[in-house]
């Protein structure tokens, strides 16, 4: 039974945790190097489709795309991290004393998305705002603001598929700017019986004031056996001089409509980097280790 909307309402918490290695072997020693960084955040969001949004088309959970939804948001978001780092040296040629450091840090911040679709000619429109503030705990004691915008277009190419293009910009109090440009690519179709699938794909560079680009390819399988239910496989490819070596994601996630109006969601990633060079200290070999895993619960109601 198809349903109509105006509203939608989610709530989500997310955690990440960053694990790092590093071990410079000297021809007197040994530096190691480790950190960690533990991410806790809550998200709250409010979403009025002011033309409406209706679920008869398709999975409940793409009704955005099938029923061409045009949307204003508002979001909050507000993050605690605690970052650890942990120094040793067994080489006399770079004599210091072990430091172990911790830092804890909150942001806090605010975005607003606005997103309108023509239903006959399929071209759409959109542009965000995202002003954020964070607070550094000591030792560092100091805080900055970031202010970011962006802006789209982009079309249906046939009933449920659509190719946007987007640029955006940020800019930070006394730190570095960064511009970017994404493409994104999204399709629903039918497979066998009442099974359904979702491709979505996405490229992103970013180019930072000081420093080098840094790319982002993503592409993500979703399958749904029912309208209710969605399960799925995300892959993400990061690379810039920002990250060390190849960084690759690996997501799996999943939602369910517990009723026509309430969705239940939750993902699990993996991120792993694995990276070797030469060139830290005086041609010294450098090897090294990061990996990452978070995790992400939300619920959503629609009325």
């Amino acid at each position: 039974m198809a349903e109509e909307y105006d509203f939608e309402v989610e709530i989500g918490y997310s955690s990440v945790d960053f694990e790092s290695s590093q071990t410079i072997t000297t021809d007197g020693g040994v530096i190691f190097n480790s950190s960690e960084i533990d991410t806790d955040e809550l998200r709250l969001s409010g979403t009025w489709f002011f033309k409406g949004l209706s679920d008869e088309k398709g999975p409940r959970s793409r009704a955005a795309l099938t029923d061409r939804a045009s949307s204003a948001r508002l979001g909050y978001s507000q993050a605690d991290r605690t970052f650890a780092s942990f120094l040793s040296n067994t080489d006399p040629a770079f004599p210091f004393p072990p430091i172990d450091t911790r830092i804890e840090s909150d942001d806090d911040a605010f975005a607003v998305d606005i997103r309108y679709i023509n239903r006959n000619s399929g071209w759409i429109g959109s542009a965000g705002l995202l002003t954020s503030d964070a607070t550094v705990g000591a030792p560092v004691s100091s805080s900055f603001d970031a202010t970011g915008w962006r802006l789209g277009f982009g079309k249906y190419v046939s009933q449920n598929t659509t190719l946007e293009l987007a640029i955006s910009g940020v800019d930070v109090d006394g730190g570095s700017d960064t511009s970017g440009i994404g493409v994104t690519f999204e399709h629903l179709g039918d497979l066998t019986g009442h099974w359904q699938y979702a491709v979505d794909l996405a490229y992103n560079r970013i180019n930072p004031d000081a420093g080098s680009d840094v790319d982002t390819w993503r592409a993500a399988l979703a399958l749904y056996p029912n309208k209710d239910i969605e399960f799925g496989l995300a892959l993400e490819d990061v690379s810039g001089d920002l990250v060390s070596g190849n960084n690759l994601g690996v997501e799996g996630f999943a939602s369910w409509f517990v009723r026509p109006n309430v969705r239940l969601a939750a993902r699990y990633r993996v991120d792993d980097v694995d990276y070797q060079g030469n060139a830290v200290i005086g041609g010294a070999p450098t090897a090294g280790d990061a990996d990452q895993d978070s995790f992400g619960v939300s619920a959503t109601v629609r009325f």
